[in-house]
C-alpha cells in the first residue's frame, strides 16, 4: 500500500528528541466521566483498601462499573476520549484530526508498570508500539562485555519502538522505568490494518517518521563532529 521510509540508526535512540515544551499533565479518567466527584472518591478509596489488604486491585473505572455509578457506554467513551487525547500530544500522531485520533486510539490499550520495571529487552521481538503518558523511561544498551551503557531517558509524551514498525520488531535497546509509568500501547499488526483502511493516516505517520529519522541523524552527526 505504501513504501516505507529508509531508515538507519538504532530504533530505540530514535524516539529521544529534544523538547523543551513540558509535558501536558495527562488527564484522569474521572475528568472524563458523568459522575460525581464524590463517586470518584469512593472509587479511589475502594482501590486504596484493596491494595492494604493485598486483594486484585481494580481500575477506578471498573470500581465505578461495578458499583453502578457508570454505565458500560459512559466508561467505553471516556476510555476513548482519554486515549485520544493523549495520543494527540505525540510527535507520531499529533497532525490527526480529533475523529482519527478516536478511531486508531480504539486499538491501543493501557500499560501500568512500577518503578524499576524493564519491560522492552534488547535483541527480542517485541512488535509494539508503546506511547508514555506519564512517568520517566531509561533507555540502555551493552557493550561486548555485557557492561551496561545509558543511552537516554525518556520523558512524556514519546513514541518507543516506532522505527520497529518498518524493522520486524527487533528491539536494539532495552528500556526499563525509571518512576512508575503509564504508557498506551498497539501492536503493530493493529496498526497496519488501522492504515490500510485510512490511508492518509499512515502517511502522516510515515511523514512524522521520515522527519524524526533527519532529526536523528543531524543529532548524531553534530556528536561526532
Amino acid at each position: 500500500m505504501f513504501e516505507s521510509p529508509k531508515i538507519s540508526g538504532n530504533l530505540e535512540i530514535m524516539i529521544v528528541m529534544t523538547n523543551k515544551t513540558p509535558p501536558p499533565r495527562p488527564k484522569l479518567l474521572g475528568e472524563y466521566l458523568p459522575c460525581s466527584l464524590g463517586s470518584i472518591r469512593i472509587a479511589i478509596q475502594k482501590k486504596r483498601n484493596s491494595k492494604i489488604k493485598n486483594q486484585k486491585v481494580k481500575l477506578i473505572g471498573e470500581i465505578l462499573l461495578s458499583e453502578k455509578m457508570i454505565s458500560e457506554d459512559q466508561l467505553n467513551n471516556a476510555l476513548r476520549r482519554q486515549r485520544a487525547e493523549r495520543l494527540a500530544h505525540c510527535p507520531v500522531f499529533a497532525s490527526l484530526t480529533s475523529a482519527e485520533l478516536s478511531g486508531i486510539g480504539n486499538h491501543f490499550s493501557e500499560l501500568i508498570i512500577d518503578t524499576d520495571q524493564q519491560f522492552i529487552f534488547e535483541g527480542e521481538y517485541d512488535p509494539t508500539l508503546y506511547v508514555l503518558v506519564n512517568g520517566k523511561l531509561e533507555v540502555f544498551t551493552h557493550d561486548k562485555h555485557n557492561n551496561e551503557i545509558h543511552v537516554a531517558y525518556v520523558d512524556p509524551v514519546q513514541p518507543i519502538g516506532e522505527m520497529g514498525y518498518f524493522q520486524d520488531g527487533i528491539r536494539s535497546a532495552s528500556i526499563r522505568s525509571i518512576t512508575p509509568c503509564i504508557l498506551l500501547k498497539v501492536a503493530y499488526k493493529r496498526l497496519t490494518h488501522y492504515f490500510e483502511h485510512v490511508p492518509h493516516v499512515a502517511f502522516a505517520f510515515m511523514d512524522v517518521i521520515k522527519r524524526r529519522q533527519e532529526e536523528t541523524n543531524r543529532i548524531i552527526q553534530k556528536a561526532g563532529n
